[in-house]
């Protein structure tokens, strides 16, 4: 009887050790997953937007502020060649931002949760990726000082090896992942592309001093490191071949073409630059503002008359700026998945928009001249930005029209196709005749140009009412709020996250 009552005794402080070890070990993991935070990638995602789009509208300001050193009674055509080397190098910089910002999507994208050490990381890639404009500018003043191209690419290789520790820390926990998500594949895609830039960008700053054209040729393929780390996982593919993709072309098709991805994150990046360029032009008038050249009696008086040109370059940029943004909206309102195409387009778009405050400045400078030539010419370059962007944004609405039953939600009708059609002619029609008028011998006044393009709200406004009349009429609905904001699944897998990256 002893014995049992010792033994009774004995299991019972063997089973309170075991339990109080285990409330141990639980204690102690509740205080590391507490340590060791876990947030959620939405902030993250929409902060590094934010600051992408700053960086990608920056980069326009040597071009902008060029025009200021323009001479007034040379030919602006002379002018502007003679800036060729900042069109090219705000074109690179533009691509290889949007390279960066394509990259930082693609990790996050896949991510539910990031830590601590992710966030650090991020910041000082963001850091990293906001000296560009500086670098750029940099580059416009010193193109043929190899220097500025070894520092320039000096940047990139720095902003590689944030990328792949970001994507390392970020992919280190099942966790922090989606479900469904083929980890392997999208680490070696990711940390390929990052190896591949990291590689390019070292090697140009090594030859920079040797042959500055031959660095900046090994510099642009990193622009295609993207392609490069897809054709890498082809490859992968190829000996470790995946249910959904028998062959190594129709991968290659399904990536390279078809692959589609969340449009909230292009909204965020499109809608800060549309942001900054439509005021970007009011630092010129707060600058003027902040340092008069006359504090006496009447300054004020006199100071609004010298800048009414600067006033009416504003009101008509971000009037124009407005616009396209509200056409852009209508546009990417019933997209729910885009395809590669369609990003394509939609960064032409913020290409050509990025320059319009320069051609604004351009019509303020040489409105005042009494060169007629000049004038045309400047109305010409300015209609011309405006025309690039609004076709781009045709363009842009057309792929997405592409698979429409994959790319749009459901309920979105004829009318509304009639309606968004009607509101994309507006700018190419306006910009293309102003254009062709401009080629008259006589002055297109620049003023009168501003003021047709001010008033282009007023067209928006007056073909709305001619569809609410029809629709009124018709007894249709077109209206965006009809649409089913919910995210129907189609039943196959392109329709959600794509696990393959």
């Amino acid at each position: 009887m002893a014995t049992s009552d010792s033994t009774g005794q004995a299991t019972l402080t063997t089973s309170s050790t075991i339990s109080t070890e285990k409330s141990r070990q639980v204690k102690a993991s509740d205080q590391s997953e507490r340590f060791h935070r876990f947030v959620s990638v939405e902030r993250l995602g929409a902060y590094s937007d934010a600051v992408f789009s700053i960086i990608v509208t920056f980069m326009i300001i040597p071009l902008s502020t060029s025009v200021e050193d323009f001479q007034i009674y040379s030919d602006v055509k002379d002018n502007l060649i003679a800036e060729w080397h900042l069109f090219f190098i705000y074109i690179v910089c533009y691509f290889f931002v949007f390279s960066l910002w394509e990259h930082h999507v693609r990790v996050y994208e896949v991510v539910e949760h990031v830590g601590d050490v992710v966030i650090v990381l991020n910041v000082i890639q963001l850091l990293a990726a906001s000296m560009l404009p500086f670098l750029g500018a940099l580059l416009g003043d010193y193109h043929e000082d190899p220097l500025a191209t070894v520092v320039f690419s000096l940047d990139f290789v720095a902003i590689a090896v944030l990328q792949l520790l970001s994507v390392l820390f970020a992919y280190r926990r099942k966790k922090m992942m989606r479900d469904n998500i083929n980890k392997r594949e999208a680490v070696i895609e990711l940390c390929s592309s990052s190896g591949i830039l990291l590689c390019l960008s070292t090697v140009s700053a090594a030859i920079a001093f040797l042959n500055t054209t031959a660095a900046w040729v090994i510099l642009g393929l990193a622009l295609f490191a993207d392609t490069f780390s897809i054709i890498v996982v082809a490859i992968y593919q190829r000996f470790h071949p995946h249910e959904k993709y028998h062959t190594l072309s129709r991968y290659l098709a399904h990536r390279l073409i078809t692959t589609r991805s969340n449009p909230d994150r292009t909204k965020n990046l499109t809608d800060g630059v549309f942001a900054i360029v439509a005021t970007l032009i009011i630092l010129d008038l707060t600058n003027a503002a902040a340092n008069p050249s006359d504090t006496g009696p009447g300054s004020i008086k006199s100071e609004l008359q010298d800048d009414k040109e600067t006033f009416f370059s504003y009101f008509a940029t971000f009037s124009t700026v407005g616009m396209i943004w509200y056409v852009h909206y209508t546009v990417f309102h019933p997209i729910q998945k885009l395809s590669r195409i369609t990003s394509l387009c939609n960064k032409w778009v913020l290409l050509f928009v990025g320059v319009l405050p320069m051609g604004f400045k351009l019509i303020s400078k040489y409105s005042t001249d009494t060169w007629d030539a000049d004038e045309n010419t400047a109305v010409q370059f300015n209609c011309a930005i405006i025309f690039g962007a609004s076709i781009c944004q045709l363009l842009t609405w057309l792929s997405g029209h592409w698979k429409r039953e994959k790319h749009l939600h459901v309920g979105y009708g004829r009318i509304h196709v009639y309606w968004c059609l009607a509101l994309l002619l507006v700018y190419p029609t306006i910009s293309l005749l102003l254009f062709l008028i401009a080629f008259s011998p006589s002055t297109l006044d620049a003023n009168a140009v501003q003021a047709i393009q001010i008033s282009v709200p007023a067209l928006f406004c007056v073909i709305k009412m001619c569809f609410e009349i029809y629709v009124h009429k018709a007894g249709h609905a077109y209206h965006t709020e009809d649409i089913d904001e919910s995210d129907p699944s189609d039943g196959n897998d392109e329709a959600s996250v794509d696990t393959n990256l």
